[in-house]
């Protein structure tokens, strides 16, 4: 089987960028890791940024969307996945957020002022991700990076 991963479908269809999502934001280097969304305006607290789509998935039926594709949490179980790279995979994890997925799982929103050229952040932990996540190489990392954080 080749190797597949999120950027597998953008690389062949999209000539390896992306969809973006999210208006008047730019991907750039990030001091949280690798490139992160950076926001070009001001944004109000609450300001919808866009809507979540995607397929849903049972993450107990295909663990490895969680490995491989870009994804939110609707339910410990539900994953709302979307096959193609988009400004929401660029947003990284923060214990101090400026973004929150609505309860429904269903659209982003600023959880505060977001000035013009911030990075967006999100505690990925807030969504009610899978256990299997959680126990996955990523979600181990981001936590223990978390715990350091607030030791």
């Amino acid at each position: 089987m080749a190797d597949i991963h999120i950027n597998t479908c953008a690389e062949a269809l999209l000539d390896g960028a992306f969809l973006s999502t999210i208006d008047a934001a730019e991907v750039r280097p990030s001091r949280i890791a690798g490139r992160g969304l950076f926001t070009l305006r001001f944004r109000n607290a609450g300001e919808i940024l866009c809507r979540l789509d995607g397929q849903v998935v049972d993450s107990r039926r295909f663990p490895k969307v969680m490995e491989e594709l870009e994804w939110n949490a609707l339910s410990p179980v539900a994953l709302l996945v979307r096959p193609l790279r988009t400004s929401y995979g660029y947003i990284n994890h923060s214990l101090t957020p400026n973004v929150v997925v609505s309860p429904d799982g269903l659209q982003l929103l600023t959880s505060r002022a977001v000035e013009a050229g911030e990075e967006f952040t999100m505690d990925y932990f807030a969504q009610p991700v899978p256990q299997a996540y959680l126990e996955s190489a990523e979600g181990l990392r981001l936590r223990a990076f978390s715990s350091r954080l607030i030791a």
